[in-house]
């Protein structure tokens, strides 16, 4: 690591790199329900799987940019980049784990499957027809191209790891107002994004009030098209389109504040009082348009409460 300090400590910068190797990773292994289990599951094990590696930097910037007798401004930049990597597993097939899979050479959270093309198109009916599909339908990637689709054309969808992230803190302050602005970035990520696989093609809810289905005005539609007969509404290959590069930038938090002139206080017997009003998610922009309004902090995750924007007033007494 490097710590360093420049002009009198107005620019301070921090810097650590990283290799982490990790051997006999414990990992909880589905056991082939011949063996047993009760309920709607089988066995489950905790295993030693394989080794892994995490290679990576971490930087911290902070400028001292203005220093006055009435205003101040300081700036901290933040910027963190980790690359995962299995090394080698116990097995010559990728190894799946819940929602993830461990593949040598790859992170280690994984998703691994059919890759989304599209939707089937009016001119592509023949095509999808030899797929079994209809113009409408989800079009995936045949890797191999022999007309059939089996886990041979599984491939790498992406990782539920950030490949970086950065953060921006800038503090104000003016007489006796104070400021702070920060922002937040992940990015080059994917998320399995849970809502999006409510959608139902038999517009039973719940599904999404707003959705880019398929029609043959709307061709070039993210979602397949309403269909009534598919059996709980669940198009064939669904789970596939649920995949979304899951890069944002976000403010994460904005607080104003006023501290009030001691001699103000004295007669209250009050030693400091602050107002303040805090902004807790207010603004955020995602690289998907498929994921406006959601905040990809969550992963994806639909079964607990989303991150939601709050927006807090207090007061700060030191008697």
């Amino acid at each position: 690591g490097l710590d360093l300090g420049l002009f009198k400590d107005r620019l301070s910068l921090t810097f650590d790199w990283y290799r982490t190797d990790t051997k006999d990773i414990l990992f909880e292994k589905a056991l082939p329900y011949a063996i047993g289990g009760y309920g709607s599951g089988g066995f489950r094990m905790w295993s030693n799987v394989g080794e892994t590696r995490n290679t990576g930097v971490e930087l911290s910037i902070t400028s001292r940019n203005f220093i006055g007798p009435e205003f101040t401004w300081d700036t901290t930049l933040g910027f963190s980049f980790n690359k995962e990597e299995v090394l080698k597993t116990t097995s010559e097939e990728p190894l799946e784990f819940d929602d993830y899979y461990l593949i040598p050479g790859e992170a280690i959270n994984t998703y691994y499957g059919y890759k989304y093309l599209g939707i089937w198109g009016t001119d592509e009916a023949d095509e999808a027809a030899k797929y079994g599909q209809q113009p409408g339908q989800v079009k995936l990637w045949d890797k191999d191209n022999n007309s059939t689709l089996n886990t041979e054309d599984y491939c790498v969808l992406g990782s539920a790891t950030p490949k970086w992230s950065g953060s921006l803190l800038n503090n104000f302050t003016y007489k006796n107002f104070d400021l702070s602005v920060l922002l937040i970035m992940r990015w080059d990520w994917t998320i399995n994004y849970g809502l999006t696989g409510w959608y139902r093609t038999d517009g039973i809810n719940p599904s999404p009030v707003v959705c880019d289905y398929w029609t043959p005005e709307n061709q070039n539609a993210r979602y397949p098209r309403p269909d009534a007969s598919v059996e709980n509404g669940q198009a064939q290959y669904n789970e596939w389109l649920n995949f979304f590069d899951g890069s944002y930038l976000k403010v994460r938090n904005v607080t104003l504040g006023y501290t009030f002139p001691k001699k103000w206080l004295n007669t209250l017997k009050i030693d400091r009082a602050r107002i303040y009003f805090t902004a807790n998610n207010p603004f955020i922009w995602t690289k998907s348009k498929y994921l406006k309004d959601y905040d990809p902090e969550k992963g994806g995750n639909d079964d607990v409460a989303p991150l939601s924007k709050q927006y807090v007033f207090g007061v700060n007494l030191t008697f």
